[in-house]
């Protein structure tokens, strides 16, 4: 599975991308590693991926984290 930087054809690196908020959404370093950045309304990161490992998150409206899952082992955890 090609890359984001391969299929663009990018070979200046490390290769990054920004939201409408200057937020970092994805980043890749010149061996092939890539991160993908996702985040809410309140600029909470809730979306973490690395090479295809995945975390997401959720927050309150007092950017407290409420919930968190990872792609890894699977598990699923409500905070409080």
């Amino acid at each position: 599975m090609k890359t984001k930087g391969q299929k663009l054809g990018i070979t200046d690196f490390p290769y990054r991308e920004f939201d409408n908020n200057g937020k970092e959404t994805y980043f890749e370093t010149s061996y092939g590693s890539w991160f993908k950045y996702g985040y809410d309304e309140h600029g909470n990161r809730t979306y973490f991926e690395y090479n295809g490992n995945w975390w997401k998150s959720k927050y309150d409206k007092y950017g407290n984290e409420t919930y968190w899952e990872d792609s890894k082992d699977g598990r699923e955890y409500t905070i409080r």
